[in-house]
């Protein structure tokens, strides 16, 4: 079929029913990103693991996803775009399926890896048939579909997955994706058109050196950085060697694409100052979004005692409110300069989250809810500008390559934020009972006060030695909660000082744009 039939036959079809076909699969390949946040303790305590080892059930979805991007060109040349989406549905709709199965949590890893891989093309395909399907004078309308799908997914996500797990279980998070997966299979093997991969066109050798070496390096990134804090880091061997390796693929891949004539990747788009500026802060956008999404849930299932359902209906109100902040934005952007807008979206971002540090054991929904809303309106307002001016100043044929390496960077930059996050809790928590325990001493007059009432308490139930320990150990346990809470409050104020701080990279970036 020539290009003029194809273009002839795609009109048949309206654009909008396409871009609700491919949109389907790509929200739910976003959804299970953070679907699974809420759901954490329960995995754990379903595979007799803890919180911080079932993090991994979050990151290698991350990871696995993210190496397929730097590939989805050479698959596209080589069979097609339609075929290569369906193929990918299939693979993310198995690993939905040894999901559900797993018997270990190792196994559950493996099939999220697998799901990961199926969904790692699903989004750069997504982008490349709204393009086409809808004309040049609507790709506006386009982008603006497939920016909401790409930031409403992920913070939708821990709402789905919470209710489902309150209601039925955490396997639900996984079962319900099935049907709506063969259901995309489909309606996009009935309603996208067939096109022809252009092989003639392309007679590249596919990079397999330069690809290896970044498989290698993200490999043992993704098990050094979930494997460390159990392993207290640098104190284990292997722990030193996988690092050693991790450090010398990346540095091995970067200088191989450099100087490898037909690279899988063409890193020399790093040299236009916009693209590399605006990478650094787009992740620094997701590591944001990231980390509260995994953070806040954690704070306030473990500290306040809210059910998952209800520890996604606290985090909902993010992705309505990014919704409309994407759809709003867009407008703003004509009449307000791109770099004063999007440091307008970094100051939100570092006020919100310093928000969060004034929440407490007990602390009402409305006080959660409200830096959440915060956030996701800081967070459209610093996307939009900065994802427009990353690609400003490259021509139009490095697209493509700067379109996948930027999604790589940012998909390290989660993996990385997410279990840093993870261990910075597990270790100030640690910091902070050390020091909080020098207070539960006979000699500390205010511990005496609270002893002896909760002893005298417990001794209407208990003998008086029961009673005593019974005592002292609900004062540990206060004194746990409280040094957990330091650590969050210290998280949250590290993330407001990076948004800060990235700031003066964003006037880095020039801007062609004329403000009307």
């Amino acid at each position: 079929m020539s290009d003029e039939a194809l273009i002839e036959n795609s009109k048949k079809i309206n654009p909008y029913i396409i871009a609700m076909v491919v949109l389907l699969p790509s929200f739910l390949a976003l959804a299970a990103s953070s679907g699974t946040n809420v759901s954490q303790p329960h995995i754990a305590g379903f595979y007799g693991a803890t919180q911080y080892e079932t993090n991994t059930v979050i990151t290698c979805y991350i990871i696995s996803g993210g190496l397929m991007l730097p590939v989805t060109g050479y698959l596209v040349r080589l069979i097609g775009k339609k075929l290569l989406f369906m193929y990918s549905i299939i693979v993310f709709t198995l690993g939905c399926f040894l999901c559900i199965i797993s018997p270990n949590l190792i196994s559950l890893i493996f099939a999220r890896l697998i799901q990961g891989i199926g969904s790692g093309s699903i989004l750069p395909l997504c982008q490349a048939i709204l393009l086409e399907v809808f004309p040049p004078e609507q790709r506006g309308v386009a982008m603006g579909l497939f920016g909401v799908a790409a930031m409403f997914s992920p913070l939708a996500g821990p709402f789905m997955g919470g209710y489902l797990t309150d209601n039925f279980s955490w396997q639900w998070i996984f079962i319900i994706n099935i049907p709506l997966c063969l259901l995309s299979l489909i309606l996009v093997k009935f309603l996208v058109e067939d096109d022809i991969p252009p092989k003639l066109k392309y007679n590249k050798k596919f990079d397999i050196i330069g690809y290896t070496s970044i498989v290698i390096a993200m490999a043992c990134m993704q098990i050094v950085l979930d494997k460390g804090q159990q392993h207290n880091w640098f104190d284990e061997t292997w722990i030193c060697w996988l690092t050693g390796i991790c450090i010398f693929s990346f540095v091995f891949f970067y200088v191989w694409e450099l100087e490898y004539k037909y690279p899988v990747i063409d890193i020399r788009v790093f040299k236009d100052r916009n693209f590399l500026f605006g990478t650094i802060a787009s992740s620094f956008i997701n590591m944001m979004i990231y980390s509260t999404l995994l953070l806040v849930p954690m704070f306030i299932q473990s500290l306040i005692g809210y059910s998952p359902s209800m520890s996604g209906l606290t985090m909902f109100p993010r992705a309505v409110i990014c919704l409309i902040g994407l759809l709003v934005v867009g407008e703003i952007s004509k009449y307000v300069e791109s770099r004063i807008l999007a440091t307008i979206g970094f100051v939100i971002m570092a006020i919100s989250v310093l928000m969060l540090t004034q929440m407490n054991p007990t602390s009402s929904m409305e006080s959660i809810i409200l830096p959440n809303i915060l956030l996701c309106i800081g967070v459209p307002t610093a996307f939009v500008p900065i994802t427009a001016l990353s690609f400003q100043t490259l021509p139009a044929s490095k697209n493509a390559d700067a379109a996948s390496l930027h999604a790589l960077f940012k998909n390290i930059v989660t993996a990385v934020s997410t279990s840093a996050a993870s261990t910075f809790i597990a270790r100030v928590s640690q910091i902070y009972q050390n020091y909080f325990v020098a207070n539960l001493a006979p000699h500390n007059h205010m511990y005496a006060v609270k002893f002896h009432a909760l002893q005298a308490k417990f001794m209407h139930y208990y003998p008086a030695v029961v009673a005593s320990r019974k005592a002292d150990g609900m004062l540990y346990k206060q004194l746990l909660n409280q040094a957990r809470l330091g650590a969050f409050f210290d998280v949250f104020t590290v993330l407001a000082l990076l948004m800060i701080f990235i700031i003066p990279l964003v006037f880095l970036l020039k801007n062609k744009q004329k403000v009307h």
